[in-house]
């Protein structure tokens, strides 16, 4: 699998890896509560839960979408409403889009997800 040739893709979280918090899963986990439920974002949560568990780091899109949760519900709380925050947060790390979701969650949920996500992931 290639990650997009886009040097950009993964912004400021480009090839370095970070330790989770389980506080910081927490605000995460309220965060997602807000919203309908979306399984993709789901099985992201259980990926970090494992890796907290397991004690490891998170680099990829694992660290894409922790830090982007994290930055959108900071955020919200300051009064942003979703559609203002998202593209900020996003912005704030400098990502794609279409970092925010691991392949392999793209791939046990294809109907969430159009082929430009496969496409930036070299997903066939």
């Amino acid at each position: 699998m290639s990650v997009n040739p886009d040097k950009n893709f993964l912004g400021t979280l480009t090839d370095k890896q970070y330790d989770l918090e389980h506080e910081k899963l927490e605000i995460i986990r309220k965060h997602i509560s807000k919203f309908d439920e979306f399984l993709p974002s789901q099985k992201m949560i259980e990926r970090l839960e494992q890796t907290l568990d397991l004690g490891q780091k998170i680099s990829g899109a694992d660290a894409s979408f922790y830090f982007h949760e994290l930055k959108e519900a900071a955020l919200m709380e300051q009064g942003y409403d979703w559609y203002t925050a998202h593209p900020m947060a996003i912005a704030y790390y400098g990502i794609s889009p279409y970092s925010l979701y691991h392949p392999e969650v793209i791939k046990a949920y294809p109907e969430d997800f159009n082929r430009n996500w496969r496409k930036a992931w070299g997903i066939e």
